[in-house]
């Protein structure tokens, strides 16, 4: 809180008068009277000094010295008494604080420096009375809003009241309320919006841009990140105007925090919503554009991040979904079998994917291993369970935590959608014949032959994948051989049945 120093001259009572200097713009926190010679150990910036001059040095050098001090003590004005040791304000005074653009009030005698204190002291608690009853005024009028109009009322008094505009963002960044359809502060937002968002420090993110300041505020629910609260500042804010920010953020924040009720059955939703486009059965229904409701956009490429473990699925299901609702970031995640399957925004994977591993370490099942498919469309999530599988397998094979499958010498390859066709075509007839044979004994073909290329042809390293003896192994691998009707001592057969197992979704 602070008094102008304009008000001040403007108390007939107290009877000032501006020596030098200009009063417009400065402000007053305090009334000190003292007759030091260097008071600045006992400033904290801001004040009005009062003085009567028993110490001030009688020559021009001392009183520009004392000046120089005052104003790099950081004071308000300077207040010169006159009619005791002074009948006026000394000329060498005048002429230092003009110089220096220091604020000179004259004191007349009838006005002692304590009236000029209490003044400073009664406007001071006005102000604080007037700015407390505005925030309550303030908080009346959005808590109206909010209840009447929604989001849309409460940003439209935040505007007015503060004179900024302001834009509510729900978790994922979308714009849900505005109080301006200027696309370009609306761009303005978003941009640094991404900017700030990953941020670990959480809190507010603000920077100053061509059309003020804005600040971009982090509204936290009672388990994750419920939205942001945007505010650009097309004036020079007021102190208070903290506290009301404050209030609208925490009302949009009890707007936009869902019962844990709620929230389970959002994350259910999104997991049944993920198990229908992981169906190739589904395929022919227009499930993806479903995917806006958990916030990704309907362009954005996608990927599916499988984790697999040996046991307590339920368990990394939390997990996953704790965290990643933490992050605030585009997600749905599911059961699936062997695991926990995850499906992000493309742009996205690389840090939530560092971000699951890293939490997996510290608090997952044991054996967790990550393997992620290439980016593709949301209409085709159905073909990426296989290649995040795939490159789970590689990583587990490898030793390590996460496997990309596009980082995969083969993964890449068939990334090629011309490439990945022709495979089919070469492989569908022979794959097929060992999936739907009618003697009971080639139903492990398949598996066994996938075991048993994955392995590099090791007969121990895939028998033990199985769980079956390595003879066992032998005489499947022969009736792969007899059905397909392909030699699996030739490597090219070896290489493009391989293939054909990765392009199978």
């Amino acid at each position: 809180m602070s008094v102008s120093l304009q008000w001040l001259l403007d108390q007939s009572d107290l009877d000032l008068r501006l020596v030098s200097g200009t009063a417009a713009d400065r402000q007053v926190t305090w009334a000190h009277a003292t007759d030091v010679v260097d008071p600045t150990p006992w400033l904290a910036g801001g004040e009005l000094v009062l003085t009567t001059g028993p110490q001030l040095p009688e020559d021009l050098p001392g009183q520009r010295a004392y000046v120089d001090r005052l104003v790099a003590g950081g004071i308000a004005g300077l207040g010169f008494g006159t009619g005791l040791r002074y009948d006026a304000v000394p000329p060498a005074l005048v002429a230092s604080c003009s110089e220096l653009d220091l604020p000179l009030l004259e004191v007349p005698l009838p006005t002692p420096f304590i009236a000029v204190a209490q003044a400073v002291v009664r406007r001071l608690s006005e102000a604080e009375v007037e700015s407390l009853q505005r925030a309550l005024t303030y908080q009346q009028r959005i808590t109206r809003a909010a209840v009447r109009k929604g989001l849309t009322g409460l940003v439209g008094v935040l505007s007015r009241e503060l004179r900024c505009h302001a834009v509510v963002l729900d978790e994922y960044g979308a714009a849900m309320a505005a109080s301006t359809t200027d696309a370009r502060l609306l761009d303005l937002v978003a941009e640094h919006w991404r900017r700030g968002a990953d941020d670990p420090r959480g809190g507010a993110v603000g920077a100053e841009t061509e059309h003020g300041l804005l600040e971009i505020q982090r509204l936290r629910g009672r388990s994750a990140v419920v939205g942001w609260l945007a505010v650009l500042h097309r004036e020079a804010s007021e102190p208070t105007d903290r506290l009301l920010v404050n209030q609208a953020a925490g009302i949009v924040t009890l707007q936009l925090d869902w019962p844990a009720e709620l929230i389970a059955a959002y994350h259910e939703l999104g997991g049944t919503l993920l198990d229908l486009l992981l169906d190739p059965a589904q395929q022919h229904l227009s499930l993806a554009v479903h995917l806006h409701h958990f916030g990704f956009e309907r362009a954005a490429p996608v990927v599916l991040a499988l984790a697999t473990a040996p046991r307590a699925h339920n368990r990394l299901l939390k997990l996953f979904t704790d965290r990643l609702e933490a992050r605030a970031r585009p997600h749905v995640v599911t059961r699936v079998d062997g695991g926990v399957a995850a499906l992000l925004v493309a742009e996205d994977a690389p840090d939530l994917v560092a971000m699951l591993d890293e939490a997996t370490r510290e608090g997952g099942p044991a054996g967790v291993v990550i393997g992620v498919s290439g980016a593709l469309p949301q209409d085709e999530v159905a073909t990426a369970l296989a290649p995040a599988r795939e490159a789970a397998q590689a990583a587990r094979r490898g030793d390590q935590r996460v496997g990309w499958f596009d980082r995969l010498a083969l993964g890449a390859l068939l990334a090629d959608d011309a490439v990945r066709e022709r495979v089919r075509s070469l492989t569908v007839p022979a794959l097929a014949a060992l999936a739907g044979g009618s003697n009971p004994r080639d139903a492990d073909l398949l598996a066994s032959l996938d075991a048993f290329l994955r392995h590099n042809g090791s007969w121990e390293g895939a028998a033990r994948s199985l769980g079956v003896h390595r003879h066992t192994l032998k005489a499947r691998m022969t009736r792969v051989e007899e059905v397909t009707g392909l030699s699996l001592d030739l490597a090219e057969n070896r290489v493009l049945l391989h293939l054909g197992l990765m392009c199978r979704s």
